[in-house]
């Protein structure tokens, strides 16, 4: 795979092959990859978080249903 530098833009490369243009700074890929992989921890802490209050939910619901049938049986 050749690559040329991409003019007036340091730290970029051309694919000849592909055409793709690659970001060849590897501070901004580390970067880019910290980035990543913060959004996916706030993603999964989020549905973790929606899972738990569903938890939650249900357990009212299951104390609230507790309470109304010894009320009726009262």
């Amino acid at each position: 795979m050749a690559k040329i530098k991409v003019e007036n833009h340091p730290g970029y490369v051309r694919d000849t092959l592909t055409g793709a243009i690659l970001n060849t700074n590897l501070e901004e890929i580390r970067a880019a990859k910290a980035r990543k992989a913060a959004k996916e921890k706030e993603k999964e802490d989020i549905n973790n978080l929606k899972n738990e209050v569903s938890d939650i939910k249900l357990m009212l619901n299951t104390i609230i249903e507790k309470l109304d049938g010894s009320k009726n049986n009262s």
